[in-house]
């Protein structure tokens, strides 16, 4: 073969690859929109800091209740152990899921940076924020800004934060930089990086900020973890490893969950979950 072919063949392979991947991006983004309208949740893109944030809500303005807000997961941070993905919009969005489940009177949904995004944007979304830096302070502050967005429309002073998996990381990062959070909960969260990566014999997540160097803040917080029993990609010692660290511990629940892993079957039971923690009391 001539060095003309190969170079057709690889140009079609990567020009192929690269259709497939816009595809998928497309099959993903009309799944979240199907959940998001099921549930009656609309969409808002926000400028938040470097990044523009894919959101869904519902009665921001017409509740001064309980502002009940989920935080997305890590998405499709990887394509294998040793390949990142070019773009993290999750395959399985399970936090929109959970509050799509959610019956509370105010609801938002905040993504985490890049996900959602039309390729063109992705340009201006360095991969190393679904990577290193996932849990950054410019990601958190972010996200904050977008929290905040929502305060100013909505009448209401107390907030619920609800993260799964990552996005329960940066929900427990923002609950110490706030004073309006009444519970913070998690599902399957990573509430210790450093403890995790040596776990599974990981780099280190050089660039972002870990809850455990919060935890004191955080014992004043009521906060609700729960964790699979079968979840082998975080386990429940990295959760204890978190509060370990905490000088308080009065106001900690944790809830194993009997034949859970880290995705299933949190979507199935969520609303049985939130009756029976009264989480949204």
């Amino acid at each position: 073969m001539t060095v003309f072919g190969v170079f057709a063949i690889l140009t079609l392979f990567l020009f192929t690859n690269g259709c497939n991947n816009i595809q998928s991006i497309d099959k993903r983004q009309k799944n979240v929109e199907t959940i998001a309208s099921q549930a009656d949740l609309k969409l808002e893109r926000i400028e938040a800091g470097s990044f523009l944030l894919t959101t869904y809500h519902k009665g921001l303005e017409g509740s001064d209740k309980n502002l009940v807000i989920y935080i997305e997961g890590d998405g499709n941070a990887w394509d294998s152990k040793y390949q990142l993905s070019e773009n993290p919009t999750p395959k399985n969005p399970l936090a929109l899921k959970l509050a799509a489940k959610d019956t509370a009177d105010a609801i938002l949904y905040i993504a985490r940076p890049c996900m959602f995004l039309q390729q063109k944007l992705m340009r201006d979304c360095p991969a190393r924020f679904w990577s290193s830096h996932r849990y950054s302070e410019e990601v958190i502050s972010s996200i904050n800004q977008v929290i905040n967005w929502a305060t100013e429309i909505s009448p209401t002073n107390s907030l619920t934060l609800v993260g799964y998996s990552g996005g329960g990381t940066v929900a427990a990062l923002i609950a110490a930089r706030r004073n309006d959070v009444s519970t913070l909960v998690t599902i399957a969260s990573n509430l210790d990086h450093r403890f995790w990566a040596d776990l599974h014999h990981l780099s280190l997540l050089a660039g972002s900020l870990n809850p455990l160097d919060d935890a004191n803040k955080l014992s004043t917080v009521e906060q609700i973890h729960f964790v699979g029993a079968n979840d082998k990609i975080v386990p429940k010692s990295v959760v204890e490893s978190y509060i370990s660290k905490m000088s308080l511990k009065d106001k900690i629940n944790i809830h194993v969950i009997d034949d859970f892993n880290h995705s299933c079957c949190w979507v199935k039971v969520w609303p049985d979950l939130l009756n029976t923690t009264n989480i949204n009391q």
